[in-house]
């Protein structure tokens, strides 16, 4: 029954994750990247702060639902026959750095919109700025090893689609390709999030087939007089 509940919460997390994540940043909205002074200048003096900060508590929630997800990921990719526990490892420690890199980057653009209300100096505003999109460039190393360690661990352990592990490892290999150039300046910067969603929502519906098909498994070995499992 727990293994049950927790094949459901666990990928269910996942879509939360998406959902709150960009629902959040929808809300509250950011600069333009890397915006001019003048531009940064007119975000600031209409940054509705109260709008800023509700839309930030919500992405900092959707954050971390990545945690459970992560945990679930993790138990699932150790099911497969094949030897998937040092990258299955590392993908849960990447995901959880990925948590602890990001939160504090939700506190720092809070804080810039609190003190945009007092007449923060532009310059001040373009450092926070640089600095924030530099860290959220680089947690981009973090993320991108998450989804490459996770698709390693499904090719080498064969627990889901090998399409989803291979598709995992091409876009952990792009995040880190196109860091360069940051992950905000292309849509690569999405397909992360895509994979979790893909894989998060198909995993939520798809338990209860699961268990139907084990079942009728169990049937059948009984009927037979074989034992259900090996």
């Amino acid at each position: 029954m727990k293994q049950a509940i927790w094949n459901r919460v666990g990928p269910a997390s996942g879509v939360m994750f998406f959902v709150l994540l960009m629902g959040g940043a929808g809300i509250h909205g950011y600069p333009d990247i890397r915006p001019s002074d003048s531009q940064l200048a007119n975000w600031l003096a209409n940054v509705d702060v109260n709008r800023f900060m509700a839309g930030a508590n919500i992405e900092a929630l959707g954050v971390l639902f990545f945690i459970p997800f992560a945990a679930w990921l993790y138990s699932r990719l150790r099911q497969g026959p094949g030897d998937a526990s040092f990258p299955a490892i590392t993908m849960l420690a990447a995901g959880v750095g990925w948590v602890a890199f990001t939160l504090p980057l939700l506190g720092a653009w809070a804080g810039l919109a609190d003190q945009a209300r007092k007449g923060l100096d532009v310059r001040v505003a373009q450092t926070v700025v640089s600095i924030n999109q530099a860290s959220y460039d680089l947690t981009a190393i973090v993320l991108g090893l998450t989804v490459l360690a996770a698709g390693v661990a499904i090719v080498r352990g064969r627990s889901m689609s090998r399409w989803a592990g291979w598709a995992a490892i091409i876009i952990g290999v792009l995040y880190m390709v196109t860091l360069h150039f940051g992950v905000d300046a292309t849509p690569i910067g999405l397909l992360g999030y895509l994979w979790i969603l893909a894989v998060a929502g198909y995993y939520t519906f798809r338990p209860g087939r699961e268990r139907q098909v084990v079942a009728t498994a169990g049937h059948q070995s009984m009927a037979a007089g074989m034992p259900a499992t090996r």
